[in-house]
C-alpha cells in the first residue's frame, strides 16, 4: 500500500546508513489514522507516507541524511525518536519536537 517512489527513497536511505530502515507506522486506514490521532488529510492515508525508527543512529544525523534525499515532507519527532518522512507533490520539510 506504500507508493513506489516512497519505497525508492526509503531505499536510497537504508543504502546511506547501511542499517535496518523500521516502519514504525506506513499506510493508515481512516479509523486507524484516527486512533493514533493522525491529521484528516493524512499522506498516511494515501501511502505517501512513513513512520521511521533507525537503530543506533542519533535523530538529528538520521534527519540531515534524510534532508539530503529530500524527501519533501519530514516530520522530527525528538521526543518520540522518529522521523515522518512523505513524499507529497509538493517540499514541505518541517520540525516538530
Amino acid at each position: 500500500m506504500l507508493h513506489p517512489y516512497l519505497l525508492k527513497k526509503l531505499t536510497e536511505l537504508r543504502g546511506i546508513i547501511e542499517k535496518p530502515v523500521y516502519i514504525t507506522s506506513g499506510y493508515r486506514c481512516p479509523e486507524y489514522n484516527h486512533k493514533v490521532g493522525g491529521v484528516v488529510n493524512s499522506y498516511h492515508l494515501i501511502g505517501l507516507a512513513v513512520d521511521i525508527k533507525v537503530k543506533d543512529i542519533n535523530l538529528i544525523g538520521l534527519l540531515e541524511v534524510c534532508e539530503n534525499i529530500d524527501f519533501a515532507g519530514i516530520g522530527f519527532y525528538e521526543k518520540k525518536n522518529f522521523l515522518h518522512l512523505d513524499v507529497r507533490p509538493t517540499k514541505h520539510t518541517r520540525r516538530r519536537g
